[in-house]
């Protein structure tokens, strides 16, 4: 939900067709969804085409939103189906080989930072998870939505992120075993 009056009359004025309040709504949220887009396709270049793409439809879609405040869910719900829809293309291509780049191209400053060996273990870990997992940790850790948030954003009820997330934890806990050590060296 949107909680800046700012952002909240530039989603009024976007709605509208004003191009310098969409302008600035990409501004502020261009990160939020190269940065789940990346997670999900595990590939910097597609994911800057793919976050694109999401907000060209936004744009050309931004009329059927109903309720200003929601702005973020329904930029990340629309940046999912883009990536969902370019992966099935891809997979009925045959061509399945997404590449193992980073995710994180800067560590988050609201986060301890790693060094570079901590955030390649980390990246590494995560890369091993589901695409669902993958984006419900990007969702809810990387980009501190919450669970109400989250779930909208991936068509499953709140309750359910909860226990998606513990387990999603659980599986990232479990590649990340034997390195606990390392990582927490890591933090600056």
């Amino acid at each position: 939900m949107i909680k800046n009056p700012e952002r909240l009359s530039d989603v009024r004025l976007a709605c509208e067709g004003d191009r310098q309040a969409f302008g600035r709504l990409i501004d502020d949220y261009g990160g939020l969804v190269y940065t789940l887009l990346q997670r999900m396709v595990r590939d910097n270049d597609t994911a800057e085409d793919l976050a694109q793409d999401t907000f060209v439809k936004a744009w050309t879609r931004l009329r059927s939103l109903r309720r200003h405040a929601s702005f973020p869910s329904w930029i990340c719900s629309t940046a999912r189906r883009t990536a969902l829809d370019y992966m099935r293309t891809i997979r009925a291509r045959k061509e399945v080989s997404m590449p193992e780049e980073s995710f994180v191209d800067t560590p988050d400053e609201r986060k301890p930072e790693l060094s570079a060996e901590g955030i390649t273990l980390l990246e590494e870990a995560v890369g091993k998870l589901s695409v669902r997992d993958r984006q419900l940790i990007t969702l809810a850790y990387w980009n501190e939505l919450s669970f109400t948030d989250v779930g909208r954003i991936m068509g499953i009820p709140e309750p359910n992120v909860r226990v998606y997330l513990h387990r999603a934890r659980k599986r990232l806990r479990e590649h990340l075993r034997g390195h606990e050590n390392e990582l927490l060296q890591q933090i600056n």
